[in-house]
């Protein structure tokens, strides 16, 4: 998907910091230690810190409306804040690639407290809390910002296996669990009120590709090559929903750890199995490797289409502008690079003025997006603000669109996934480009939508 596993410049320290027992332990941390390696080759940046908050010398705006009712009781709330919190790592290899997602969310909520005043004259703090994108620490640190610092929200927690460890105690404690930065499909259905998805579901992102299969390929031999978790299982259980009744075969599966950089072998595999399109499953360094070893190793000119989360442009660096040229994926935003949209511009007039050095990236574009997806559910909550009027204004969202995104968002008591409808893109001379008209998988009702 665009915005989750593209690497933007930043400080990752010393490895020591990075890992915590051996690679076996953490598989997953030492392939974004191999991952980082190779982005250090190509930028440079400043170093995280081990947990941030919102800047404390955001300018000051005149309140736009007065809240009607005090809301002491309510944690986290006051007549004047609104404390969320999000767990992400800022320090250690994992950082560079996920820490700019905090950057966005922080840098878009000190522009609305900044432009707009905030939210019925509340402002928005952010914590984060350092989960070195470990499972443990994950728990630590939400327990820490929910128990201690009192958060009203948890934001944008970021993973499968980190979120993993946190959500269900989210849930049992009635905490809002706004717009998570994963696809798992368990974390929407079944729907539970105080969990909202904040990244295109992985089962509907495959019935996507799935499509675009059975419209461009059917009757065609399909090889696929799946990483061995969430991202794989429910990207395929998507995609088989959608072959279901065409000729389209999948004649060969190939699994592979987070782990694994180098898919030289898997991708031979699926050529001896005589497959005539290459389906991808997995993030930019496997899909990369496929890429690049179809191309240059085997010289094999077969059609690869990639999942959501490798539509970015460290896909096309890691494979090669040549080899990845055709390579057909599915997004719901618009790249860093469309300067020419009005939305991406001020994107990065508010990561120049309110990033604290950091750049506009995919990274920071994602967390704006989720940002401004918050602030709407804010408003629609009303000035007197509760866990369940938040969660009544996140679910009346209905037809909006962030400045960012190619596709509208509908939510609804019986719906938390914001992005069922995508576009698909397509590696044109270097550039992911968006062709054909929005795949609309949306669950929400039509006549809930209005």
């Amino acid at each position: 998907m665009l915005f989750t596993r593209d690497p933007v410049a930043r400080g990752a320290g010393s490895s020591r910091m990075a890992l915590r027992g051996s690679p076996a332990a953490h598989p997953r941390r030492f392939l974004y230690l191999l991952f980082v390696t190779f982005l250090a080759l190509l930028m440079f940046a400043p170093a995280c810190g081990e947990e941030e908050e919102a800047d404390e010398g955001t300018p000051a705006a005149t309140a736009a409306v007065t809240p009607e009712a005090a809301a002491e009781e309510v944690p986290g709330v006051t007549d004047t804040e609104i404390l969320l919190g999000s767990h992400l790592p800022l320090s250690g290899s994992p950082a560079a690639a996920y820490a700019p997602v905090g950057d966005g969310l922080r840098a878009y909520f000190d522009y609305i407290n900044d432009v707009e005043g905030g939210v019925y004259g509340r402002k928005i703090k952010l914590l984060i809390g350092d989960d070195h994108y470990n499972p443990a620490d994950a728990a630590e640190v939400v327990r820490k910002l929910v128990e201690q610092d009192g958060v009203f929200a948890i934001i944008s927690g970021l993973g499968e296996e980190p979120h993993g460890a946190v959500w269900k105690y989210l849930e049992e404690r009635g905490i809002p669990d706004m717009f998570i930065a994963s696809g798992a499909h368990k974390w929407t259905e079944p729907v539970a009120s105080t969990r909202f998805g904040g990244f295109p579901d992985y089962l509907i992102e495959g019935r996507m590709l799935g499509k675009y299969i059975v419209e461009n390929y059917d009757g065609k031999r399909i090889g696929v090559l799946m990483e061995d978790n969430e991202l794989g299982e429910d990207g395929l259980a998507g995609v088989n929903m959608s072959l279901e009744g065409s000729e389209v075969e999948i004649v060969a599966t190939e699994r592979c750890e987070a782990i694994q950089a180098d898919m030289t072998a898997h991708t031979q595999r699926l050529r001896n199995a005589d497959v005539e399109v290459v389906l991808v499953l997995a993030g930019p360094l496997q899909a990369a490797s496929v890429a690049k070893t179809a191309r240059e190793v085997i010289n094999w000119d077969v059609p690869i289409i990639v999942t959501g989360v490798d539509c970015t442009d460290i896909f096309i660096a890691l494979a090669g502008v040549e080899n990845a040229e055709g390579v057909v994926s599915v997004v719901f935003a618009h790249q860093i690079y469309e300067t020419d949209l009005p939305g991406v511009q001020q994107h990065h007039e508010i990561m120049e003025t309110y990033g604290h050095g950091v750049g506009a990236g995919n990274l920071t574009l994602y967390g704006a997006a989720i940002a401004e997806l918050m602030v709407e559910a804010l408003k629609n909550a009303g000035p007197d603000l509760t866990y369940d009027s938040l969660i009544e204004g996140a679910e009346s969202i209905r037809g909006y669109q962030c400045s960012v995104c190619m596709t509208p968002v509908y939510l609804s008591p019986t719906d938390h996934r914001p992005y069922e409808i995508e576009v698909y893109n397509r590696v044109e001379d270097g550039k992911w480009v968006a062709f054909g008209e929005p795949v609309d998988f949306e669950t929400t009702p039509p006549e809930e939508r209005e």
